[in-house]
């Protein structure tokens, strides 16, 4: 994927913007990672670096930006949940910040990073997200097929087929 200008903001791998990784870690580990136990800013990192190693093969981070400033973020990668295990392909970590929202960041990141998972051949993409973003994925055609709650929070498997 070459970079694409919209507008003034690009879509990029991580790879090529590994500088934006201290500002995902940050933003995962205040959004998501809090809630378990035991986990630290610096776990978040080494994982998000992780998904900075790659342009071609799974797991993949994208980014959209304006020059140096962030503002959003979408992942591909592998088996994200264990009582799932034979959904092999998962888009996670789609994040815009809460002062960016509204801005319709989040449809241009999943439509680019949605093309690519088609490009690279994968006919089913699953994600997991809380019940209140349902809507956002449904316009990008995905489907409900498990409800469940984790940690107390009520959140929905879902998948899209290519």
């Amino acid at each position: 994927m070459d970079k694409q200008i919209i507008n003034h903001m690009k879509l990029s791998f991580l790879a090529d913007e590994k500088h934006f990784i201290p500002t995902i870690a940050q933003w995962y580990f205040e959004e998501w990672a809090h809630l378990t136990q035991g986990i630290s800013l610096e776990d978040i990192e080494i994982k998000v670096a992780k998904m900075a190693e790659s342009r071609s093969s799974l797991p993949i981070s994208f980014v959209l930006h304006d020059g140096n400033e962030l503002l959003a973020v979408a992942e591909l990668k592998f088996h994200e949940h264990a009582d799932f295990p034979n959904y092999q392909y998962w888009l996670g970590g789609v994040f815009v910040p809460a002062d960016k929202r509204g801005r319709g960041y989040s449809n241009i990141i999943l439509a680019q990073t949605l093309k690519h998972a088609h490009q690279l051949g994968i006919s089913s993409l699953y994600l997991q997200c809380e019940t209140h973003n349902i809507g956002l994925y449904v316009k990008h055609e995905f489907e409900v097929v498990h409800k469940l709650n984790d940690k107390g929070i009520e959140k929905a498997i879902m998948v899209k087929v290519f």
